[in-house]
């Protein structure tokens, strides 16, 4: 009998308010987790030290820069650690790993951005660490059979740098958006190492003609290598207009126009024993024109709280009443 037991008092953080020192600002503040981990003779309890701490100066009213950090844990999914073994087709299988553990990962992030009327712009460095992740491993037996598992392995890292930009180009009527990156991928396994460095670009126009709204948006879609699988989500486009009548509004929405055939994600195995490509293509959302109409319920009277004070007096304590 299989019998899995977790139990996860998770994450108890004390956070004080910000405080102020002329135009610094900052706050810290710490926590921990706790996970007990029992599947028949499986057993782990695992404590996570969880610090915070955030910074951020003013140099003006419109331009400021921050700093975020931030460490926790993770836990691995349930399905992964299971001892079950599953035949995935007639070479390859997927194995459970009961012994996984979860991980540590630290996150760190700054930015400095500006904002007034017409113009909100930020640039922004990213990166995570995560300390003993649970990676791929790839096994082939003596029979050429193929056996996916999990294991906790070296570091994943990932290096992101984004700008984003929008602008007024008539106020309160066009806007122009732009966001895009770079995405750095680091995977040190036991047995192998993988980088990758992708790129994405986001395109939005939004233009408010009274009761009239139309936008037009697109994205090159995302690139990505986690382990051993380099995978990639499709690209998007979409034109779309609105109009806002009372209660009611109605969409139309062209998605990705002229287009006969779309990918939707293909994923890429690299494993030194195991390379294999996977794609999903589809032909029902390319030239996709859909009509939404929504409808604003608003009748009724407001809920209001029942707004309850505390009375004291020199005898009250203030704890019940």
């Amino acid at each position: 009998q299989n019998i899995c037991e977790i139990t996860n008092f998770y994450k108890l953080y004390l956070i004080p308010n910000s405080r102020y020192w002329g135009k610094l600002r900052y706050s810290a503040g710490v926590g921990a987790s706790y996970l007990h981990y029992r599947q028949q003779e499986h057993t782990y309890d695992y404590w996570t030290f969880c610090p915070k701490a955030a910074l951020s100066y003013d140099f003006t009213n419109a331009l400021q820069v921050s700093y975020n950090f931030q460490s926790n844990e993770r836990t691995s999914r349930i399905a992964m650690i299971s001892d079950a073994m599953i035949r995935t087709n007639s070479m390859e299988w997927t194995a459970g790993s009961p012994d996984l553990k979860p991980n540590r990962e630290t996150y760190h992030t700054l930015r400095l951005s500006y904002s007034e009327a017409r113009l909100q712009a930020y640039i922004e460095g990213f990166y995570k660490i995560c300390h003993r992740p649970n990676m791929a491993v790839y096994e082939r037996t003596a029979d050429d059979q193929f056996i996916y598992t999990q294991r906790n392995q070296k570091e994943i890292d990932a290096l992101q740098t984004a700008g984003y930009v929008n602008y007024w180009l008539l106020p309160d009527k066009l806007s122009v958006a732009l966001y895009g990156g770079l995405f750095r991928c680091f995977n040190f396994g036991y047995d192998y190492t993988h980088c990758y460095t992708s790129y994405f670009l986001t395109g939005n126009v939004h233009a408010y003609l009274g009761n009239f709204s139309l936008q037009a948006y697109a994205d090159n879609g995302w690139r990505f290598l986690e382990g051993e699988s380099k995978g990639y989500n499709g690209n998007s486009i979409l034109l779309k207009g609105s109009y806002q009548y009372k209660s009611y509004q109605f969409s139309l929405a062209w998605q990705l126009p002229l287009m006969q055939r779309y990918k939707m994600f293909e994923t890429d195995i690299l494993n030194c024993n195991l390379q294999k490509s996977t794609a999903l293509y589809s032909t029902d959302i390319c030239n996709l024109v859909s009509l939404t109409v929504t409808w604003r319920l608003h009748k009724g009277r407001k809920y209001r709280t029942v707004n309850k004070t505390i009375q004291l007096k020199d005898s009250d304590t203030g704890i019940i009443r």
